[in-house]
């Protein structure tokens, strides 16, 4: 399981700690420990910013990178430019992700709330949030129960990854419209940190919304079409429908079904998708591969004259081999060996089937590719005739009504903007 990482916010100093009789770097390092023993991964500024970085851009790139936040307020972090601007960050981050991005403020010995009036801090108002105390004589144990709840939900935070591969494609599009944006996806960001719009926005798109029916109000395709014509390059603009579209339409759900699907092994791995179409399952896997690079996946079409799993296994062989190079030459082992190494690199190699699958169909299939991953998606895929095996893995599905409407807005976005 991924570490989830934590930035540790702090105004804390040797000498000055020393001149000022607190315990503030005590107190970090206490928290840092803590951090990992909890199974996390903590984040101090002296450890990944330098003297000659651009200090402001480097936080914000480390930040995007982490999953939360802990505050360390000590009676000298009030009126810290630092720990102003890395709460402010956060804070946005909090807001921008839903609150999925974890801002822990925790109040060390010598601070209290009333601190906050009058303070750098004031503007963003953390006393609205959950504060950890600090007591002097039991030390930090409300930031230990405050931060194991993030441990055990960090499967469900965003991907920082594909966050920062969104912000790069849209960073030149001018601030205000981008606030703009925020605002129609309902993120909209605080003034002061109006050069990190691009982040904003990015994980506003990429917040899951779906819809209640077809053609019901939607946020992300009005703000698509605001974005998209200020993407002067057409590559950019497929980027974005490509990455935005799937990440608010398909059910997050399905997303964590398709990965423990292969997380329980390497072979005879079997998903099926109630779907009309099979691009909807295409796009169920593009949303899975949570990075900028999907994971490679072919749909093969049956070929006239040929039985049809005889016609099915030769497409799949032809695209293994113009794909990955896997020569007919190669021994199973071998085979095995490269789809292997391409699952670890990239993700699983995906075959997406629109039919339903019949036990006779999937045993094949499973003989001749075992390391590969197939996707079922039919219409009619939940109704058991007795003929699928139990065993498949069933994916949360979409109504007919949502599933309609993701893929008329991802058609309908690529053809207008991407055509």
């Amino acid at each position: 399981m991924a570490r989830p990482r934590i930035f540790v916010s702090h105004s804390s100093g040797a000498d000055r700690c020393a001149s000022l009789g607190c315990a503030c770097v005590a107190h970090r390092e206490a928290v840092v420990a803590l951090l990992s023993d909890l199974g996390c991964d903590p984040v101090v500024d002296q450890d990944v910013l330098r003297v000659s970085d651009e200090w402001h851009r480097k936080l914000t790139r480390e930040l995007w990178r982490c999953q939360g936040t802990v505050l360390l307020l000590s009676p000298h972090a009030f009126d810290s430019e630092y720990v102003m601007h890395e709460a402010a960050l956060s804070v946005l981050l909090r807001e921008a992700t839903g609150e999925k991005f974890l801002v822990l403020p925790v109040l060390l010995p010598g601070a209290g709330r009333g601190d906050l009036v009058g303070s750098r801090l004031a503007q963003l108002e953390l006393e609205r949030l959950d504060m950890a105390v600090w007591a002097s004589e039991a030390g930090p144990t409300e930031v230990a129960d405050r931060l194991q709840l993030l441990v055990e939900q960090y499967g469900s935070l965003p991907h920082p990854e594909i966050t920062e591969y969104l912000a790069s494609r849209i960073k030149d599009v001018a601030g205000w419209k981008l606030s703009q944006i925020a605002e129609l996806l309902g993120v909209a960001g605080i003034a002061y940190a109006s050069d990190h719009i691009n982040y904003v926005v990015s994980a506003g798109l990429l917040s899951e919304r779906p819809v209640a029916e077809f053609a019901a109000p939607c946020a992300m395709r009005k703000a698509l079409r605001e974005l998209l014509p200020q993407l002067p390059n057409r590559e950019h603009r497929q980027d974005v429908i490509d990455v935005v579209v799937p990440f608010a339409r398909v059910p997050g759900a399905a997303a964590v079904e398709l990965h423990e699907l292969c997380d329980t092994g390497p072979e005879d791995r079997v998903a099926v998708l109630t779907a009309l179409e099979t691009r909807t399952a295409e796009l169920y896997v593009r949303r899975a591969s949570e990075s900028p690079d999907p994971w490679q996946m072919h749909t093969p079409v049956p070929r006239p004259g040929m039985d049809f799993v005889e016609s099915v296994i030769t497409g799949i062989r032809e695209f293994l081999v113009e794909r990955f190079i896997v020569f007919d030459a190669l021994d199973e082992d071998e085979v095995r060996r490269a789809l292997a190494r391409e699952e670890e690199e990239s993700g699983p190699v995906t075959i997406v089937l629109g039919v339903r699958p019949d036990a006779e169909l999937v045993r094949r299939l499973l003989a001749a590719f075992p390391r590969l991953l197939f996707l079922f998606a039919h219409a009619d895929a939940d109704v058991d005739d007795g003929g699928s095996p139990s065993q498949h893995r069933y994916l949360t599905s979409l109504t007919p009504g949502q599933e309609r409407d993701m893929l008329s807005a991802y058609q309908g976005l690529r053809r207008q903007f991407s055509p």
